[in-house]
């Protein structure tokens, strides 16, 4: 058995060893390009506000890219931190719609908040609603290209349309 100081020496050194492999996270990360836009729907902003993701369309290291999407249809990418981008890639883009709200809640007499309404409310009209293919992985029409410093990456215009 080894004496209790070399012990916690062979731990320290144990433990420096395994903290140099392993580094601080980032050596896993990929380069990511700023990435931001609007979506559209025929022809005008999407509106309700949202979720995009970029579903890799081949293997890809590094992690996928997602997003909100504002209720003027512009969105910004991010992977790693907030707003930092996309790593490059061929992509397709899901959207996801805000077309409904949740009841908001109105406190009472005793302070306690009571749904104002149990049902839900629609915020965008059924004309103004995007296509649920949009919503679907496997299934979206939409697809996107992204490449290092590409100068059309910070001014994605994504459109959609019925169908």
């Amino acid at each position: 058995m080894l004496p209790l100081t070399q012990l916690k020496y062979s731990f320290c050194l144990l433990f420096t060893v395994t903290a140099l492999l392993t580094g601080c996270g980032n050596g896993d990360r990929v380069t990511v390009y700023p990435t931001k836009g609007v979506v559209l729907f025929e022809g005008k902003p999407m509106v309700g506000g949202g979720a995009i993701s970029f579903v890799p369309l081949s293997a890809l290291k590094g992690k996928a890219a997602g997003g909100t999407i504002k209720e003027d249809g512009t969105f910004v990418m991010s992977t790693y931190e907030e707003g930092d981008g996309s790593i490059a890639g061929e992509f397709r883009v899901t959207v996801h719609q805000i077309t409904m709200k949740e009841p908001e809640t109105n406190p009472d007499a005793d302070g306690k908040k009571e749904p104002a309404s149990t049902e839900p409310t629609q915020v965008v009209e059924k004309s103004a609603q995007i296509p649920h293919i949009y919503a679907d992985p496997g299934k979206s029409p939409l697809t996107i290209k992204i490449e290092p410093d590409g100068p059309n990456n910070e001014s994605l215009s994504l459109e959609l349309k019925r169908m």
